[in-house]
C-alpha cells in the first residue's frame, strides 16, 4: 500500500486548524421549521456556487437572476450549433449562465432585464452613470421579485448595493436576511479608488476618468443597518465594515470556494531554469488591480528571467503598455472554460490587487497545484510562505523580490507547488458550503456554534 507524503509541520497545523472550525460542531435539530433561502443574485457571482452548494444541502426555495440560460434548454441547443472556437464572445458568455446542479424549476430569470443591464453598462462612459445604472437595475430586480413572490423562503440571501428594496420588502414579510458582501465597503473602495487614481491617471482611458464620492454608499450604509447578518469574505472585508460602523457581531467571516473537480492540478512542464519563469495573472487589467506595479516589476526582472500572461479585459490605455512588451502578453478575456489552460501553463499566480472582497482566481490558482504572490488586500487564503507568498500593496520592488525568488530558487518552488496540493481542500466548495449551512442555522437560529470559523484564516 502506497504510503501517503509526509506533511510540513505547519502544514499540518494548518490542515488541524481547517478542520476543527464551527461547520464540523453543527447541530441540526430533529424538529421544526428548516431554513428555506431565497438567492437574489444580479450576475453570475462565484458563478453560481452559493444556490448551487444551497440546492446540494436542501436548503434552496428559489433562484432569482437576471440573465441565465440553465432554465432554457431549447435555447442553450440552439446556441451550442455554434463550434466553441468560433462561437461570439457574447455566446460564450450567455452559455456559462448556468449551474446544472440548480434545477431548472427553481430559477427565475428576468432576462429582458438582463439583456437592459448588459447594454446600459456597455453603454456607459463615466463611473457616475454607471452607478445609476447599478442602482436602477437593482430596482428593477427587486420589483420583478416582489411581483413574482418570494415563495415559502424565511430567509433571503442577497449581495451588497443591489438588496435594499428587497431587504425592505423582506423585512416587511418577516423574512431574515443575510447581505453578501463581495467587496470591499464603498467609502474605503473609494478612498483607495482615489489613490490610485492620483498615481496612474494617464495610464487610464478617458472613458473611465471621472471620480466622485459613489451614490452607493448611503444605500450600502442602508443593507447593512437591514442585514441581520453580514457575510464577509476575507478578514480584509470585516476589517473595513468594522471601521464603516457595521457592529462586529453581525459578520461572518466566510471565505469563497471553488469546483476542485473544475479546478484541478495537471501535469505541466516543470520549470528547471531553462527558460523564463511564467507568471499568470487573471482578472480585469486595471489599476485597482495593481497591474501597473506587476508591470514595474516584470520589467525589473527582465524576459530572461520572467514571462507573464494577463487575461481578462484591458482597462488601461494601450499605449502605456507597448514599455512592457518583452515581459508580458495581453490574451484580453477568455471564456471561463479556456482558464483551465492558462493554469497549467503558468508555474505562479501573482494578483496584487488594491481591493477585493476575497478574489476567487487566487482560488482557482491554489486550486490548480500554483504558488500565489498577492496583496492582504485581494482576500486570499494563502498562508504567507507556505503556498505562496503575501506583499503589501503598491510595492513593486516587493513583487519582484518575490517572483525573483521563484525564478531563482527552484526548490522553493517545488516546496509552495507541493504545499497547495496538501492543502487544497480549503479552497474547494465542500469547505464554503459547510460554512454557508453553518452561517444560515445560525440566523435560522436552531445551531450551535462554538468557535466560528471567522478565526481560522487570521
Amino acid at each position: 500500500m502506497a504510503m501517503r507524503p509526509k506533511r510540513d509541520a505547519h502544514i499540518e497545523n494548518i490542515v488541524s486548524t481547517s478542520n476543527n472550525t464551527a461547520t464540523r460542531d453543527l447541530v441540526i435539530p430533529q424538529r421544526g421549521t428548516l431554513p428555506r433561502v431565497v438567492v437574489a443574485m444580479l450576475g453570475a457571482r462565484r458563478h453560481y456556487a452559493v444556490p448551487r452548494l444551497l440546492q446540494e444541502a436542501g436548503h434552496l426555495e428559489r433562484f432569482f437572476t437576471d440573465g441565465y440560460i440553465g432554465n432554457k434548454l431549447w435555447l442553450e441547443t440552439m446556441l451550442n450549433i455554434f463550434p466553441v472556437t468560433k462561437s461570439p464572445a457574447l455566446i460564450q458568455r450567455l452559455l456559462g449562465r448556468k449551474e446544472d446542479a440548480i434545477p431548472a424549476k427553481k430559477v427565475t430569470s428576468f432576462d429582458w432585464l438582463g439583456l437592459w443591464y448588459a447594454r446600459a453598462l456597455r453603454s456607459a462612459t463615466q463611473a457616475g452613470s454607471l452607478e445609476d445604472i447599478y442602482r436602477e437595475g437593482a430596482r428593477r430586480f427587486a420589483e420583478n421579485i416582489r411581483k413574482h413572490g418570494l415563495g415559502d423562503g424565511n430567509v433571503l440571501w442577497g449581495c451588497n448595493c443591489a438588496s435594499l428594496e428587497l431587504f425592505e420588502y423582506a423585512k416587511r414579510c418577516g423574512i431574515h436576511c443575510i447581505l453578501d458582501q463581495i467587496s470591499n465597503p464603498k467609502p474605503l473602495e473609494q478612498e483607495l479608488a482615489e489613490e490610485e487614481y492620483a498615481r496612474w491617471h494617464d495610464w487610464v482611458p478617458c472613458g473611465e476618468r471621472c471620480i466622485r464620492k459613489s451614490t452607493l454608499e448611503a444605500r450600502e450604509r442602508e443593507e447593512w443597518r437591514l442585514a441581520d447578518m453580514v457575510v464577509a469574505g476575507s478578514p480584509f472585508v470585516e476589517r473595513g465594515l468594522i471601521e464603516c460602523g457595521v457592529p462586529s457581531h453581525k459578520i461572518r467571516v466566510t471565505p469563497s470556494g471553488v469546483d476542485l473537480r473544475r479546478f484541478a492540478p495537471a501535469a505541466r512542464a516543470t520549470f528547471d531554469g531553462a527558460r523564463p519563469l511564467r507568471v499568470l495573472f487573471v482578472g480585469r487589467v486595471s489599476i485597482m488591480k495593481g497591474v501597473p506595479y506587476l508591470l514595474q516589476a516584470l520589467n525589473k526582472l527582465g524576459p530572461k528571467l520572467v514571462q507573464a500572461q494577463f487575461v481578462g479585459g484591458v482597462h488601461l490605455n494601450r499605449e502605456k503598455l507597448i514599455a512592457f512588451s518583452s515581459v508580458a502578453n495581453f490574451a484580453g478575456h477568455l471564456p471561463r472554460h479556456s482558464l483551465l489552460e492558462e493554469y497549467q501553463w503558468a508555474d505562479v499566480f501573482c494578483f496584487p490587487s488594491i481591493t477585493e472582497g476575497s478574489a476567487d482566481v487566487t482560488y482557482e490558482a491554489l486550486a490548480c497545484g500554483l504558488p500565489v504572490v498577492t496583496t492582504p488586500n485581494s482576500g486570499s487564503i494563502v498562508h504567507d510562505g507556505v503556498d505562496g507568498f503575501i506583499v503589501p500593496i503598491r510595492d513593486p520592488d516587493a513583487l519582484a523580490e518575490t517572483i525573483g525568488r521563484y525564478a531563482s530558487d527552484r526548490k522553493l518552488l517545488a516546496q509552495h507547488e507541493a504545499a497547495t496540493l496538501q492543502l487544497r481542500e480549503r479552497a474547494g466548495l465542500d469547505r464554503y458550503q459547510a460554512d454557508l449551512i453553518s452561517v444560515i442555522w445560525e440566523i435560522f437560529g436552531s445551531v450551535s456554534c462554538r468557535n466560528h470559523i471567522s478565526g481560522e484564516f487570521r
